[in-house]
């Protein structure tokens, strides 16, 4: 019978084995496929490795302009971009960031804002930022160029933030650090850093224009949308980014702009070329955080999927811990054989940035990744914290050490706001967690990876799971 166990053959019979064809196939091992690179690490590879060559060639910017005896040209450069940034979170707070993370209607208005208030009141801004400093001695040639270049930088985040919300990072790195290499012959042979800086601004932006296509902002289509009426509608949808904007350009602004009325115009450029340095490593640390940003507002307004994780968060956290060992060993060759500045205070400045890079990494993690969620309260508390602790840091080390407590004050406010968000954290049932981030499973536990155990029918934030 079929299925009938058969009994043992006697011995001396010859046992009968199966047929060829019913012979069982012999067992192949098993290759090892190799670990594939999702999406999110590529994307956040190709991101940070646009904002990493963009700084190195601003460095070569900076040094070669720095060994030409241009420090008042660099001095305009720091002093004008930090004043007229301001102008612009002032009169439009986060629009970049509600127009990157905002659905169709949030995006109009902000075009429309830009349009209609933002850009006029930054060419009055020029006016009045270049009569202050013209007193100080800077050259109104250079400033007027330089807020050129901002303005037209402030322009160039809405056009990236387009070719980002469709995942095309390759050409945000031809636009980006394309335009840079016309700027950096023009500089070696000669050329004046805000003549090279305009042209390289234009160049941006004609690109930019180039691979929008039908996207471009110049489309008949797009100009038809402007409204005043939108641009006014803009600022309520922007109360919250508006905030965040405006103590995230306190909290990394401020020492600057201080610096600049206490110090003459040569201290100045020796501190804005090593400040450059320090936020040339912050814009290829931002830039891996924010592919997770684009992830999550992807996700969330059904435009598609990215396998996100943690891989943009842990190549950022990775890069700045580099970023610093990196810094503190060559500081001395970057500041005095790059740049050809004075030792030794400019070498310490640079080891008290580079040290605050990995705290950054962190608040800034959390704080896009909730604006990636539409949490714009929650990263809106973090961002008023850090402003907050370098407030009274800067006002007693600036004055006292001048450039030495410029840096010292931003690593303060790094370390200190890191260090209050990882108490909250530890402490999710005390009132600091309450108070500065919202409740214990509010956003922010959705913003890290998750920790013991989750109850059962609970989804990750904690909230009951809907059947």
């Amino acid at each position: 019978m079929t299925g009938a166990r058969q009994a043992p053959p006697s011995p001396g019979w010859p046992q009968w084995s199966p047929p060829f064809d019913d012979a069982p196939a012999p067992r192949r091992r098993r290759r090892r496929q190799p670990r594939q690179i999702t999406s999110s690490t590529r994307h956040s590879l190709v991101a940070s490795c646009t904002n990493l060559l963009n700084g190195l060639l601003n460095a070569a910017l900076l040094a070669v302009s720095a060994r030409h005896g241009q420090t008042d040209e660099i001095a305009a450069y720091v002093a004008v971009t930090a004043a007229l940034s301001l102008v612009a979170i002032v009169v439009a707070g986060g629009s970049p960031l509600l127009y990157i993370s905002g659905d169709a209607e949030q995006r109009r208005a902000v075009r429309s804002q830009w349009v209609f208030v933002t850009l006029p009141c930054m060419v009055l801004g020029t006016v009045a930022i270049g009569t202050l400093y013209s007193r100080s001695g800077y050259e109104w040639a250079a400033m007027l160029a330089i807020a050129v270049v901002t303005i037209g930088n402030h322009h160039a985040n809405f056009q990236l933030a387009d070719l980002a919300r469709d995942l095309r990072f390759v050409s945000t790195a031809v636009a980006v650090c394309g335009c840079k290499v016309p700027a950096l012959v023009l500089v070696a042979l000669g050329g004046q850093l805000s003549s090279a800086l305009l042209i390289a601004a234009v160049i941006q932006l004609l690109a930019a224009e180039a691979f929008l296509g039908g996207r471009s902002w110049l489309r008949p289509r797009f100009l038809t949308e402007l409204s005043p009426r939108r641009a006014l509608s803009a600022f309520g949808m922007n109360r919250h980014l508006f905030t965040y904007s405006l103590a995230e350009y306190w909290g990394g602004r401020m020492t600057t702009v201080l610096l600049s009325l206490l110090v003459s115009p040569q201290v100045m450029g020796a501190f804005g070329a090593v400040l450059s340095v320090y936020q040339a490593q912050t814009s290829v640390l931002t830039a891996a955080l924010r592919v997770s940003l684009v992830g999550r507002v992807r996700r969330r307004q059904g435009l598609g999927t990215v396998n996100d994780g943690r891989q943009g968060e842990v190549v950022a956290i990775a890069g700045a811990v580099f970023m610093t060992v990196v810094s503190i060993v060559a500081a001395p060759w970057i500041v005095g054989d790059l740049l050809r500045l004075p030792p030794p205070g400019p070498a310490l400045w640079l080891v008290l940035l580079a040290v605050a890079l990995p705290f950054m990494t962190v608040v800034r993690a959390v704080t896009l990744n909730q604006i990636g969620d539409a949490s714009y309260r929650q990263a809106t508390r973090i961002m008023v914290v850090n402003a907050a602790l370098i407030t009274p840091v800067a006002l007693a080390a600036v004055p006292l050490a001048g450039a030495t407590g410029a840096a010292a004050a931003t690593l303060a406010a790094e370390v200190l706001t890191g260090a209050v968000l990882g108490l909250a954290l530890l402490r999710r049932h005390g009132q600091l967690s309450a108070y500065v981030l919202g409740p214990v499973d509010g956003p922010l536990l959705g913003a890290l990876p998750y920790v013991g155990e989750r109850p059962a029918g609970t989804t990750r934030d904690g909230r009951v799971r809907s059947r």
